[in-house]
């Protein structure tokens, strides 16, 4: 049975009247109360009905694009790929800006309404279970960088843990044992340690708890965390950052506490962002298809509202050696 407003009301505790209010936006509510009905509308999977409705069944030509950022080394080279594709089908892009830390209600409240043909998804704060709702005939859903199977929810990812396995077995051709991985949350961070753990394992590296350290993928918290470490007395032979942001702020901090890179400390990033080939030294890092990924999950969701079925795309990375690893090269 389809959830009506009246089911959102009584889960808000609040007027039909209130949330009608709210969710167009044509009369006073207070902020209280909008989040308590924005959060009703998200777990209840709650789709206006009227003009709303008739509007989904149209297309509209808009597509949806909703991530933790729309700029930057990262974020920007993703949009360049969708933007790209969209732009050779007439399609325009709708882009919106999640909050990383928190469900982002607003954000909730664009997709519930759905006044796109789609949606790509690039944010945690977009539950799986909110996507799961969403989803249908009508308004397929793209993933990116997390699994998630379901009728009308296609993702695109790159193979996490197996790029990370990859550097730890490159760490261990190159002879170190001794590493420290600056880490941060979610199914990429998830992954990735999942992967440089295998590879601790099968080449008898070490990783000790406490060089399992997380800088919450932000240059920042690497380089408070690194001096931290190095102040203990004991310091890894590699450091292993999750993201080349992290690997910039372990570099700073060893270069500000006179420490060599990479006669004393090998330092190994991940992503490949532009600013990696002109730090000093070099960052040694892992390439991800930043571009590639928006050109895929883009070309996939063309797919699926021409008809197509549901997939998962997996794209490969590539070790680029640079000098910020010590000199035995790996072929």
């Amino acid at each position: 049975m389809a959830v009506t407003i009246k089911d959102v009301a009584e889960a808000a505790n609040v007027s039909i009247s209130a949330v009608s209010y709210a969710i167009n936006n044509s009369g006073p509510v207070s902020e209280e109360k909008k989040e308590r009905i924005f959060k009703a509308v998200k777990e209840l999977g709650y789709v206006q009905n009227g003009m709303a409705r008739s509007l989904r069944l149209q297309k509209k030509g808009f597509i949806g694009y909703f991530a933790n950022s729309l700029y930057g080394a990262f974020y920007g080279e993703v949009l360049k790929g969708i933007e790209k594709v969209f732009d050779n089908h007439d399609k325009e892009l709708v882009a919106g800006k999640c909050n990383p830390s928190q469900d982002d209600l607003q954000v909730i409240r664009l997709l519930t309404e759905k006044m796109t043909d789609g949606a790509i998804i690039f944010s945690p704060s977009i539950t799986d279970e909110t996507i799961k709702k969403l989803a249908d005939d009508d308004f397929p859903i793209v993933v990116l960088d997390r699994e998630l199977h379901g009728k009308n929810i296609s993702s695109v990812l790159i193979d996490n843990a197996g790029s990370a396995y990859k550097v730890g077995q490159y760490i261990s051709h190159l002879g170190l044992k001794k590493i420290a991985c600056f880490i941060g949350a979610g199914f990429d961070g998830e992954q990735r340690l999942r992967g440089v753990k295998k590879a601790v394992d099968e080449f008898g590296l070490e990783l000790p708890k406490e060089w399992v350290i997380d800088g919450n993928w932000l240059e920042e918290e690497a380089y408070a965390k690194t001096i931290q470490m190095v102040k203990t007395g004991r310091t890894p032979e590699v450091i292993f950052a999750f993201n080349d942001e992290m690997a910039k702020g372990c570099m700073d901090a060893l270069k500000d506490m006179h420490i060599r890179i990479p006669e004393d400390i090998s330092v190994i990033g991940m992503d490949d962002i532009q600013i990696s080939a002109f730090l000093e030294p070099k960052l040694t890092t892992v390439h991800r298809p930043l571009y590639e990924l928006g050109v895929a999950a883009a070309e996939t969701l063309l797919q699926m509202l021409a008809g197509g079925e549901s997939k998962q795309i997996v794209l490969s990375t590539r070790l680029v050696q640079r000098e910020s690893c010590i000199k035995h090269w790996v072929v």
